[in-house]
């Protein structure tokens, strides 16, 4: 499925450099994880910089105007992209955080489960078998499995709030695409994040 309409395709511009790849399944595919290529040399200048923009430059408004912009206009509508992107922003280095952490415990978690099937399968061997020490490792065997469990389903939950955020700045690119009425690039996206200072 491609970028939604107006928004050309490529990557979201400024996104943390990508979400673990366990998270990448739950990411819409119009959604890139990546950061958007940087401006061209020709548009290094103010001038091309300005010409790149087009409306968008109204993105030069002060804060205060950015602030008190009427929503219908071309200041009100980056104004609320710029919010909605900081939320986004937010939100996807949050969760691309979480994902890691989730994948590092489960690594951990899949080492004790082997533990602990190890020393008991060593247990029920044993000559004579020992029956308090079976049921001990019975015991370890079953809380190794549940904290796995316990971890995967929190991983499943984090992707899907990644996944969320990642959608939530597609979302913002395309209704500033469509109130402004202009085709967003990469290069257009990477110049207004730099503008308001993404």
């Amino acid at each position: 499925m491609g970028p939604p309409p107006g928004v050309a395709g490529g990557p979201p511009a400024h996104v943390p450099v990508g979400p673990p790849a366990a998270a990448t399944s739950h990411i819409p595919q119009s959604v890139a994880a990546g950061r958007a290529a940087d401006l061209p040399d020709s548009a290094s200048s103010v001038g091309a910089a300005a010409s790149l923009l087009g409306k968008l430059n109204a993105a030069h408004a002060s804060p205060n105007a950015l602030a008190h912009a009427s929503s219908k206009s071309v200041v009100g509508a980056i104004a609320t992209y710029k919010s909605s992107t900081l939320v986004a922003e937010a939100s996807i280095k949050q969760y691309t955080a979480a994902v890691a952490t989730d994948q590092g415990n489960i690594a951990a978690d899949q080492q004790a489960v082997t533990d602990a099937q190890n020393a008991l399968t060593a247990a029920q061997k044993a000559s004579p078998p020992v029956q308090s020490t079976i049921d001990a490792a019975t015991k370890q065997l079953s809380t190794a499995q549940a904290q796995l469990a316990a971890h995967q389903t929190q991983l499943s939950a984090d992707q899907s709030k990644l996944a969320a955020a990642q959608q939530s700045l597609a979302q913002a690119q395309t209704k500033l695409a469509a109130s402004t009425r202009t085709t967003l690039t990469p290069q257009k996206i990477a110049a207004l994040n730099k503008l308001l200072g993404l």
